[in-house]
């Protein structure tokens, strides 16, 4: 990727091509939407509009080892992304941390702890998306400094059960820098609500997110970019014992078609989870339908779990995640 300095009178349009630029690799290489494909008419309309698209990319790997449908199913750490109504089911002190490594130097790490507290439950955590580093170019195609564009996420979440139904809330502040002194920060917030049908070992799960301020990348600029707001909803059924649980999502962003996640996981010695899933988008996935297959496996020994998994990006290759949880 290449950095051409411009005159100040067009700093804008320098922002804005970046800006796209950056949109195109993070949704291309991290999150299989793909919305800038070689098939011009299927281009949603709002392609390239959102900031903060990283907002929009899946952390744990368990939940994206079944085709990322964990809206009525995460009840862990993790729960922040996917819902974080399920956060409420951490009884004690717990500890999650996610890597992810991509091609061409990027990166998505994700940390965090949560602590019960009084009738609920308070964590913290972070996410860093790194697209490594870009040699910068001027006018005449010379090399000048190199910079590094990075996203950052620090989110505070609480969660409370009441009765069957417990609700949670994230509160974040997202920030998104370009080159140097050009960025933009903006806050948000996701809203969740799981509830739990007594004796029928099924779950439903709502999640709105990104809800929030608009992000200026120029102070004194009038444009401003809106956050991708995501609305997930979702279900998730255990066959009685917990040994096999079958989720089913769809999600509804504000710059892309609807996607439907499909996902299964198979506890085999009380430790061995087995996970495949599959994520299809509205329309067709433009890499290919091999592209939404997913799978993974975890291993739990005690109080300490560790997750992969394996997912594609067509051309672009495999995509290989770990996570690890642990209780205290």
């Amino acid at each position: 990727m290449e950095l051409v300095s411009e005159k100040p009178t067009r700093i804008m349009e320098k922002i804005l091509l970046s800006f796209r630029k950056l949109f195109l690799l993070s949704t291309v290489c991290l999150i299989n939407f793909f919305t800038v494909a070689v098939n011009s008419q299927n281009i949603h309309e709002n392609a390239g509009t959102r900031a903060m698209p990283f907002l929009k990319i899946g952390v744990g790997a368990k939940g994206i080892s079944m085709g990322e449908s964990q809206v009525a199913l995460a009840h862990d750490m993790y729960a922040v992304y996917w819902n974080p109504a399920g956060l409420s089911s951490v009884k004690r002190t717990q500890f999650a941390a996610m890597h992810n490594n991509w091609f061409e130097g990027i990166s998505h790490q994700f940390i965090g702890v949560a602590q019960p507290v009084g009738r609920g439950v308070i964590s913290t955590s972070i996410i860093y998306l790194s697209y490594g580093t870009i040699t910068g170019r001027d006018a005449n195609g010379k090399e000048t400094e190199e910079f590094r564009p990075r996203d950052l996420a620090m989110l505070l979440s609480y969660s409370q059960e009441f009765g069957n139904t417990a609700l949670g809330l994230n509160l974040k502040w997202v920030s998104e820098k370009i080159i140097e002194d050009i960025g933009a920060q903006a806050i948000a917030s996701d809203i969740g609500v799981l509830h739990t049908i007594p004796g029928k070992n099924l779950a439903i799960g709502l999640n709105i997110q990104n809800l929030g301020t608009k992000a200026k990348f120029v102070e004194d600029s009038e444009e401003a970019f809106s956050l991708p707001v995501n609305i997930k909803f979702g279900l998730a059924y255990h066959v009685p014992g917990d040994k096999l649980a079958i989720t089913a999502d769809i999600n509804r962003p504000s710059d892309n078609d609807l996607t439907f996640g499909l996902g299964v996981s198979l506890t085999v010695l009380q430790r061995l989870h087995l996970r495949t899933g599959y994520k299809y988008e509205l329309g067709g996935n433009d890499l290919g339908a091999a592209s939404g297959i997913t799978t993974g496996f975890g291993i739990t020994i005690g109080d300490f779990g560790l997750d992969y998994a394996l997912g594609s990006l067509g051309k672009f290759g495999a995509v290989h995640r770990f996570s690890l949880l642990s209780n205290f």
